[in-house]
């Protein structure tokens, strides 16, 4: 199998966030440990693929981190968001969410849950009760546990997958388990920090180390977090997994990972799974798992993946972990797709694609694969605080596809940014919360994915905008080396931000992270008018009438400016008038509007034209020319049958 590479080439050098090479092996990846290893598991577990069920058993060894004892521990039982209609997650999505709903309700099968058989601690049976729902359990501990002390737990469960909703269950042949086993929540000074799965959030974890073994039929093939150890089987031969003992048409694999917070695998009958295809790249083996309509645009995930580890090794740290796994996810399983979990990422491809929209397989690699970076080592709250992994995630995204690729789509004559999903997304709901607010409480799902994808990818645009593009690298570098595996915040960011740039950046995050109005300037009105000098004049004499007349200096323009958003921000407008003198004046933005004349007409006028605000909502009609440009015939029709022509190409005629 080619996964055996990883135990043949078991000393292969492993750079570190800012380290020189190491040596690591299938059982150790490092010399020292990245992480504080605070919650650390040894998982067994016997799959029934047939039934969709799972045995499993577990040793949680924790230390209390905190500041207070602990006298009670919760435990985060994900699948029971499945388990019902009454659940928060079901509730909250309506059975839909995730490029998917679910499949006859009706049917017990649709259905999935994680139910707890034992928990037992210095041999005793923990006692406990359910939290907001049945996807939090809290258990009361036989003593309080000391600052400093560790603790081991064992736990039997056992699992039913549901027909994929949401990140795991199956679909076909294919089944994805994510979230399948009993987590402890995060103790953070003197409480525990343990949501319920909300339909709109994700995950948050402390660091340890798995080891694992699971127990599957022999003809899955399995793809996996982390490294698979070899095993010798009866005739002495090393391979991937032997055959179990107990269960004649069973195969036991053992894996292991170190400074991770999740472990997640997904399991299907398939040639191309037993043998998943290996490039080593920057010292990373990286495992695909094709799905096989897709096989043709293979090269194009490939280079995306390689991408995003080049870029991000560049602009961050170098991903420090020996393997990485992308699952192509096949159709039937969407709902399971797009997601990252440690070392381990889905991320579909495509089959057929004339327009070469770079949406899949390359925005949606290259997304997941920063998420190994600010979810996988940062590991923010995302209950919380999910903007520090998704947004952030979708800031790299939009720069790493930017350098790669210059754009989703593109031609002569046109191209589509690689932040227009972002920009659809925010300013269809830009003002209902604030990206403090937790990602469960925002006022629906739109909303969230405006506060966790889409605003904050501006937010930092705007940032660094603001300080320039070479200390925004310094800023962004500095925290992700200094705060990885040390669950950051947000007040973490701004530290790091204001530190490195210099700046006081409170006014920033008041109006962009803190609040919700919008930067919209816009040139409300121009005009032009003739200057002329008449009517009845006085004198010693009686009052002369004079017939009105064209007097200097002739025509003379005006522009009003107009500030239709909420946020107050100094603005540049640059005019050229029709006498070819040029103006740039700044207003400061306090008053609705303002009125600027000058002793020519505008011939031209641009709001903000060195492009310091990139969230400024408005860039049509924050300029002005007289005369709009015109397209004729022959343009449409060029255009037209460009992209007719560049369609056939596509598709092979022509």
């Amino acid at each position: 199998m080619a996964r055996r590479l990883v135990a043949l080439l078991g000393m292969v050098a492993a750079i570190g966030l800012a380290a020189g090479p190491r040596t690591w092996t299938t059982e150790k990846w490092f010399d020292k440990p990245r992480s504080p290893r605070i919650a650390n598991y040894n998982i067994e577990a016997t799959l029934d693929f047939e039934h969709k069920t799972l045995e499993g058993r577990e040793t949680l060894t924790w230390r209390n981190s905190g500041t207070a004892p602990a006298v009670e521990m919760p435990l985060h039982l994900y699948l029971n968001a499945f388990k019902g209609p009454q659940s928060l997650f079901m509730k909250e999505s309506g059975g839909r969410i995730q490029a998917g709903r679910m499949d006859h309700p009706e049917e017990g099968t649709s259905w999935g849950y994680c139910r707890l058989l034992s928990v037992r601690m210095e041999g005793r049976e923990l006692e406990g009760h359910d939290g907001e729902d049945e996807t939090v359990r809290w258990l009361k501990l036989p003593r309080p546990v000391q600052p400093g002390e560790t603790i081991h737990v064992d736990i039997t469960w056992e699992n039913r997958y549901p027909k994929v909703i949401a990140r795991s269950g199956w679909a076909g042949n294919f089944l994805m388990s994510s979230q399948w086993f009993p987590k402890v929540g995060v103790y953070q000074g003197d409480r525990w920090n343990c949501h319920a799965y909300h339909a709109s959030t994700e995950f948050f974890a402390d660091f340890g180390v798995y080891e694992v073994t699971l127990s599957l039929p022999n003809a899955l093939g399995l793809a996996h977090t982390g490294t698979c150890m070899a095993q010798v089987d009866p005739d002495g031969i090393e391979r991937d997994a032997a055959p179990d003992p107990k269960r004649p048409l069973n195969f036991i694999w053992r894996l292991h990972a170190e400074d991770v917070h999740d472990f997640a695998w997904a399991v299907m009958p398939r040639e191309s799974w037993r043998r998943p295809a290996m490039f080593e790249y920057r010292g990373v083996q990286v495992f695909y798992y094709i799905n096989g309509p897709n096989r043709g645009n293979f090269q194009r995930q490939r280079r995306a993946v390689e991408n995003a580890l080049r870029w991000s090794e560049e602009w961050y740290f170098k991903y420090p972990y020996p393997t990485l796994t992308v699952i192509d996810t096949p159709k039937e399983a969407r709902p399971a797709d797009g997601m990252e979990y440690p070392t381990l990422v889905t991320a579909s491809s495509v089959a057929f694609d004339p327009l070469q929209l770079r949406f899949e397989p390359e925005q949606v690699a290259i997304h997941e694969v920063g998420h190994q970076f600010f979810y996988g080592m940062l590991a923010s709250n995302e209950f919380e605080e999910p903007w520090l992994d998704e947004g952030f995630t979708s800031w790299f995204t939009y720069k790493a596809m930017e350098r790669s690729y210059h754009s989703l789509l593109g031609g002569r004559r046109f191209q589509v940014g690689t932040d227009f999903e972002e920009w659809v997304t925010y300013w269809g709901l830009p003002s209902a919360d604030p990206l403090t607010r937790f990602g469960f409480k925002t006022l629906n799902l739109l909303s969230y994915n405006v506060g966790a994808y889409a605003k904050p990818t501006f937010v930092l645009n705007e940032l660094e905008a603001m300080l320039g593009r070479p200390v925004m690298e310094q800023v962004m570098r500095a925290y992700a080396q200094e705060l990885a595996f040390r669950h950051p915040d947000r007040q973490d960011f701004k530290r790091i931000a204001e530190r490195v740039s210099g700046r006081d950046l409170s006014s920033f995050w008041r109006d962009f992270v803190e609040g919700t109005e919008v930067l919209d300037y816009a040139i409300r009105e121009v005009r032009t008018q003739d200057t002329t000098e008449g009517g009845w004049l006085f004198s010693e004499k009686a009052p002369v009438f004079a017939a009105p007349q064209p007097a200097a200096p002739g025509r003379v323009g005006s522009i009003t400016l107009e500030r239709r958003g909420g946020i107050r921000a100094p603005i540049t407008l640059w005019v050229r008038l029709e006498n070819r003198e040029e103006q740039r004046l700044v207003w400061d933005g306090q008053d609705r509007w303002m009125t600027y004349e000058f002793d020519s007409p505008v011939a031209a006028a641009v709001l903000d034209p060195d492009g310091n605000y990139p969230m400024l909502k408005d860039h049509l009609h924050a300029s002005y020319t007289p005369k709009p440009v015109r397209r004729g015939f022959h343009y449409w029709a060029q255009m037209v049958w460009g992209a007719v022509a560049g369609w056939m190409q596509g598709c092979g005629i022509g």
